[in-house]
């Protein structure tokens, strides 16, 4: 049977394209938006093959929008491409430096370990005779006036002329020597990562890879990792050896910038190395807010009442942004912001829903609009926000309220809104005209 007789079911076989194509499209952003750009493109191109001739206004936006990714995929790789090279610099001289610090003490005739500190002023000459001009990385090392050498047990400043070279195999101090103990440390990761000690935040190392590796210990089950995943993590087209050394300059950077201030052994303190494995010192006291958030989080959920209210607003007060938003790109902490993400999600809609139910509006409108800065598109809460405008009189408000959802997810996802919305407006008593109004 010839196909134009069945006008019908060609309108369901259009339509049904229609929404294969808007699904492509909205799952294709979604991956974009999560900074999954691979997944997203895919989806794109997808959709493109199956758009028709009178959608020529559509691929051309997908046209576009691929273009625009390519050339902002090869600008991230040329700055990638730079970076590397930078950090293959800073290693390379960093192993002249070792190897002059090295060569001091047996042309000095010294055989003990002694730690050589280069004056500083004679350092700036140095750098300058090959056209290097000081930066920040100079506070690194040591003050004009101090001695070449000082014996290590009795010398305390961070800003060694060292590398610690840790291979797994030497024997680790837990403690700092000379009876010190090292002081708990209290972490930040919701929002700008930061380090505490004493309620003073503690200035971490220059070196990127090395605040990298202290924040993928603190986002790992016992703040441990092997030496093997740090490699395939951080230089996964390095040579084995030109990666190891990277590895050890980045933790020793950044171990001497949380040891500042306390004697430890050379591999000691607060981060140490074992079988492989570097892992954070066992004998510290490490809180982190992402520890406290999940602890009010489940004491929370044991709660009732106005006590589980407390307890979810005190968690939800500690989240301020996502989970470590330095690392958003990494694939390593995808997995824990998105969990952590959906954790709070859901103790904001609860506060909604109790406070709404309790007649505490202003409440309820708080935590709805949470749930939508951290989703924009969570339907859920524009409905809830509907619904107390609504409840407060403030028809105007809830009208808005239900274009914006419309807007945003016709605009950024082209998909309309659920029949729920439209359901609770005519519910609440507005017409066809007010609902429909653009």
């Amino acid at each position: 049977m010839d196909s134009s007789l069945l006008p019908e079911q060609n309108s369901l076989t259009i339509a049904s394209e229609v929404s294969s194509i808007a699904s492509l499209l909205e799952r294709g952003l979604h991956y974009v938006q999560q900074g999954r750009y691979f997944e997203g493109i895919a989806f794109f191109t997808l959709a493109h093959e199956r758009l028709s001739s009178d959608q020529m206004h559509v691929a051309n936006i997908l046209d576009a929008f691929i273009a625009s990714y390519k050339s902002y995929w090869q600008t991230e790789e040329a700055l990638q491409h730079a970076y590397k090279s930078f950090a293959d610099a800073e290693a390379e001289w960093q192993v002249r430096l070792t190897d002059l610090g090295r060569l001091l003490p047996v042309m000095m005739g010294e055989t003990d370990q002694k730690i050589y500190v280069l004056d500083q002023s004679a350092l700036y000459q140095t750098m300058g005779a090959i056209n290097r001009t000081p930066t920040d990385e100079s506070s690194q090392f040591s003050q004009p006036g101090q001695p070449l050498t000082q014996d290590y047990n009795s010398y305390q400043s961070p800003h060694l002329l060292s590398v610690d070279f840790d291979d797994g195999q030497s024997p680790m101090q837990p403690h700092p020597k000379d009876g010190d103990t090292l002081p708990d440390l209290y972490v930040t990761c919701f929002g700008r990562f930061e380090v505490k000690r004493f309620d003073q935040a503690i200035v971490l190392c220059h070196n990127r890879s090395g605040q990298v590796i202290l924040r993928y210990l603190l986002a790992q089950s016992g703040y441990c990792a092997s030496i093997d995943t740090l490699l395939d993590m951080l230089w996964p087209e390095d040579e084995p050896e030109v990666a190891r050394h990277k590895l050890q300059i980045a933790v020793s950077a950044v171990r001497r910038s949380l040891n500042s201030g306390y004697c430890c052994d050379p591999g000691g303190g607060y981060i140490l190395c074992k079988d492989r494995h570097y892992q954070l010192n066992p004998a510290v006291m490490i809180q982190t807010d992402v520890d406290k958030f999940l602890s009010l989080w489940r004491a929370g959920r044991q709660a009732d009442g106005s006590e589980a209210a407390a307890l979810y607003e005190s968690a939800c007060r500690l989240y301020t942004d996502p989970f470590l938003v330095e690392d958003r790109y990494a694939d390593w902490s995808f997995t824990r912001r998105e969990q952590l993400s959906q954790i709070y999600l859901a103790m904001c809609r609860t506060l909604a829903n109790s406070y709404l139910e309790a007649g505490r509006y202003g409440d309820a409108a708080k935590w709805a609009g949470e749930v939508l800065k951290e989703n924009r598109y969570d339907e859920e809460a524009h409905r809830q926000l509907i619904r107390i405008y609504a409840i407060q009189g403030r028809r105007g408000e809830a009208l808005r309220q239900y274009q914006r959802c419309k807007r945003i997810l016709v605009e950024e996802l082209e998909i309309l809104p659920a029949l729920e919305a439209v359901n609770l407006l005519q519910a609440l008593h507005f017409t066809g005209e007010e609902i429909e109004r653009k």
